[in-house]
């Protein structure tokens, strides 16, 4: 397992029940991002060369009403240069927000802390008005 150091808003022991989560939105600063279930890909190789991966626990990617805490989210954060497949620690940004509507928090994801260009992802969320916390 591969991991940056991470960086948590309110703090990486914020604790919240998974079934609260509405949404994850990713930043990618403008290049093309992919996601495969929990594994999401961010292709800088015709600028930069380099490749990231961020991956988010099994665990809380399947819906549940389970309660965890942000640093236990992310499993894996990292970047190669291809074709070295050598997997370097990067550095991630975590958030927890509550958007203004319609009112359910999500987690917002940014590799190296760059919160540019939002890419929304698809994330399983319950049936609204169940298990969610009130508006």
């Amino acid at each position: 397992m591969t991991i940056g150091t991470g960086t948590y808003l309110p703090g990486g022991r914020f604790g919240f029940p998974r079934s609260y989560i509405a949404g994850l939105t990713n930043y990618s600063a403008g290049f093309s991002l992919s996601q495969s279930l929990n594994v999401f890909t961010l292709d800088f190789r015709p600028t930069y060369g380099s490749v990231y991966t961020w991956v988010f626990s099994l665990d809380f990617w399947f819906l549940t009403t389970n309660y965890y805490t942000l640093d236990f989210i992310v499993e894996e954060c990292y970047y190669q240069n291809p074709p070295d497949p050598t997997k370097i620690p990067l550095d991630f940004g975590l958030r927890w927000s509550r958007v203004i509507a319609p009112h359910h928090p999500r987690l917002l994801f940014a590799p190296n802390n760059n919160f540019t260009t939002e890419v929304p992802a698809t994330i399983n969320t319950i049936i609204p008005g169940y298990w969610t916390q009130p508006t």
